[in-house]
């Protein structure tokens, strides 16, 4: 078995073990560590909702084919072939010097809209930070520390991005305008007790703790994250429909606390 840490749901580790023989073979001795963050260190990654995100660290950079061949060897994951559960298979495969996001380079990216190419780190401080923080190593080297210690000034950089794409693309409509409120309601918690966690425990924490009348539907809005069925109905099309003015509201107060 090649899964170094094992989870409480045998369904991830079945996963997460097809996933790992699948790179190993692709990379060799050039694969130097697979370290998983997000939803999945928290329990709180929902089938058919989230992403199971990934950083597989590479010794050196990519040739224009190993891309290409990248993207084929998603195809059976992506396509439904090995289960729901490899679908949301997410993440960067990034040569070991990019851990440095001031070094350029050819790194790969499986995504939700697709792959692409990176020349860069586009993990940003916040994704750099919690693969640092609190990212699980399930592979190879821990190469955690290589990652550079993020300051709060980045962080908080990051959630002045988070309030700009919520002004300019928060709205309601789709199963998954829900996290805009969740993301906001994260943000917010991290500038009042500086930590992160969970978008559930966010979503609890910031319905007893906000001040805006948007954190009314934060807990039907936890519903729909964690069983996404609930969105098939008449009724949950149009409370979804009318997230666009509470996210607005969650953007506003996130806005003020950052000023503050």
């Amino acid at each position: 078995m090649l899964l170094a840490h094992e989870f409480a749901d045998p369904q991830w580790n079945l996963t997460l073990e097809l996933f790992l023989r699948a790179i190993a073979d692709f990379f060799g001795q050039r694969l130097v560590s697979v370290i998983l963050h997000g939803s999945i260190l928290y329990d709180d990654l929902a089938p058919g909702y989230g992403d199971l995100d990934f950083l597989a660290v590479v010794a050196d950079d990519f040739s224009d084919r190993a891309c290409q061949q990248l993207a084929e060897l998603r195809g059976p994951f992506r396509s439904g072939e090995y289960g729901v559960l490899a679908t949301m298979i997410e993440g960067a495969f990034l040569p070991r010097p990019m851990l440095d996001p001031a070094r350029i380079g050819q790194a790969f990216w499986w995504g939700t809209s697709g792959e692409r190419v990176w020349r860069n780190n586009q993990l940003g401080w916040l994704g750099l930070y919690l693969v640092r923080e609190q990212g699980i190593v399930i592979w190879g080297e821990d190469v955690r520390p290589e990652v550079p210690q993020v300051k709060r000034e980045q962080l908080l950089q990051e959630i002045w991005k988070i309030c700009r794409n919520m002004e300019e693309h928060g709205k309601g409509g789709g199963l998954h305008s829900v996290d805009w409120l969740l993301t906001a309601a994260r943000g917010l918690l991290f500038l009042k007790e500086g930590r992160f966690t969970s978008k559930s425990e966010a979503a609890d924490w910031a319905y007893r703790h906000a001040r805006g009348d948007w954190r009314k539907w934060l807990l039907r809005a936890k519903q729909f994250r964690s069983n996404p069925a609930l969105a098939d109905s008449a009724e949950s099309r149009q409370w979804l429909d009318g997230l666009t003015i509470p996210t607005r509201e969650a953007s506003e107060e996130l806005r003020q606390e950052l000023v503050r």
